[in-house]
């Protein structure tokens, strides 16, 4: 079930709409734009508002829909018995309203547009930047995994947040003493920035744990029929150049590119959201 709300900001042309999921969880969505439809999945610690510049890039030429993944937004919790099937069922309940066949997943939206492919075929494109994969081709520590959720039990909210960006591996604080990691992004992440991420960590906690549940399963999406294009920046880890070079080899109808000057977090507002889109827009007119 869809209800649309218009959006009260005149110089805004986004509309809001909320639907009801397979297990009642309320699921919201902003669309703008005309044209083929094209879903788009933000990360982790994001919401729709993170992938605005995306999407209004595309917008000229698709009709684009970014959801708020459970947890956020306009869209109810994440539940008790979360996992990434009610992602994949909250995906399908926004393709069945909107008929969109193109998908756009970043990060941890990427692995939910895979899992999603994977249960159902009902995408034709899809474009990925740098998925939430865990191939086990490198051998992962999930110990930070463990630290993060013992700092959110005693409220340190800092310290799970460093045992975050460390352990996952995007940043060169990876590499740095806890200590000092911590420093630096106490000083480099503050006021609004900070108050959001920090609401979001309980929730990134539980999406992590789903994706080391899924580690080296990969090789399930060679059944995958879309056509996918894998997208990494050229400054991102080489760990994810070869998670993206894995995925390639096992989904049939796969292409890569690496886009020079970009990292991880580039398809979000404050990064460079239009070079991507630039390339996401070729992609599915191609």
């Amino acid at each position: 079930m869809s209800n649309i709300l218009k959006s009260t900001n005149p110089t805004d042309t986004f509309t809001q709409s909320t639907l009801t999921s397979r297990d009642g969880t309320v699921i919201g969505f902003q669309s703008i734009g005309q044209g083929p439809g094209i879903i788009l999945i933000h990360g982790a610690l994001n919401d729709s508002r993170d992938l605005s510049k995306l999407a209004r890039e595309l917008a000229d030429t698709f009709t684009v829909h970014i959801i708020d993944r459970r947890g956020r937004g306009m869209s109810g919790p994440q539940g008790i018995e979360y996992s990434i099937n009610k992602e994949c069922e909250d995906i399908q309940a926004i393709q069945q309203v909107t008929g969109a066949t193109y998908v756009f997943g970043h990060s941890y939206g990427g692995l939910v547009a895979l899992e999603t492919a994977r249960m159902v075929q009902s995408f034709t494109k899809i474009a990925l930047y740098e998925p939430g994969v865990s191939t086990g081709s490198i051998p992962t520590d999930w110990d930070w995994i463990v630290q993060y959720e013992k700092a959110i039990n005693r409220k340190d909210y800092r310290e799970a947040f460093t045992s975050f960006v460390k352990g996952a591996g995007h940043s060169p604080l990876t590499r740095m003493p806890n200590w000092y990691a911590k420093l630096i992004l106490r000083m480099v992440i503050r006021g609004d920035h900070w108050v959001k991420i920090k609401e979001l960590l309980p929730e990134n906690l539980f999406e992590h744990k789903e994706v080391q549940r899924l580690e080296a399963t990969y090789k399930n999406y060679q059944t995958i029929h879309a056509n996918i294009l894998l997208v990494s920046g050229e400054k991102s880890p080489e760990t994810i150049h070869q998670m993206i070079q894995l995925l390639s080899q096992t989904i049939p109808q796969s292409q890569t590119l690496i886009l020079t000057k970009l990292h991880h977090l580039s398809p979000c507002n404050e990064h460079n959201p239009i070079e991507v889109a630039k390339y996401i827009k070729q992609y599915f007119l191609s």
